[in-house]
């Protein structure tokens, strides 16, 4: 009978390598006036944007985000919507318990959105639908970030609501179009019929 043992050849013998773990370090940014410093790795693994960023060959030592006074200067966007993504991706992305405000779930949201963060869109997305959002905020939301479902219960919300909106109302909050449509389809309006392109086209979102 063999008294040869593999697994204490394992811890008498020589130690099995580990390999190495390597987080690519940290990055910096400067959106508005604010510098942010964090790991790079969760953009790479969250915004398929920054992993193709990331990934093109970089040989000079002072490519942009390397150094505090060489950062990845992001034009156009909201210092307290990048602040409220950290909160989200740091330390536990994505899966933790979260305080965030209404306004910091939608600034996360435009950027999960214009970054292609799948994953990050998603979870805010059902954040702000477990809050109290009136039915023009979902159709304004909607429109803004592409959110098919929203356009859809919003509109229906409108509709169907006891005390309807006046025409002017329509007008100011949801534009002329829309205004024109819900008012011509008064009391018949099928939302999904008549709106149906521009719902398509925000469900491709979800792909």
């Amino acid at each position: 009978m063999s008294t040869d043992n593999p697994s204490n050849e394992t811890t008498q013998g020589a130690t099995p390598r580990v390999g190495d773990v390597l987080w690519g370090g940290t990055v910096f940014f400067k959106v508005e006036e604010t510098m942010f410093e964090v790991p790079r790795y969760r953009f790479m693994e969250y915004s398929e944007v920054f992993a193709d960023m990331f990934r093109m060959p970089q040989v000079a030592e002072d490519v942009e985000g390397r150094h505090r006074d060489r950062p990845i200067v992001l034009e156009g966007y909201k210092a307290a919507d990048f602040a409220a993504m950290i909160k989200v991706l740091y330390p536990a992305p994505i899966t933790g318990s979260y305080i965030l405000t209404k306004d910091e779930w939608v600034g996360v949201l435009n950027l999960s959105t214009r970054w292609q963060m799948k994953m990050m869109r998603e979870y805010a997305i059902a954040k702000l639908s477990s809050l109290s959002l009136s039915p023009i905020e979902k159709v304004t939301l909607s429109r803004a970030h592409k959110v098919a479902k929203w356009l859809k219960e919003g509109l229906n919300e409108i509709v169907t609501q006891e005390e309807a909106l006046k025409p002017d109302e329509l007008k100011i909050h949801l534009g002329l179009e829309t205004a024109f449509r819900l008012n011509t389809n008064a009391g018949t309006v099928n939302v999904e019929e008549v709106f149906k392109e521009e719902i398509t086209s925000y469900e491709s979102w979800n792909h």
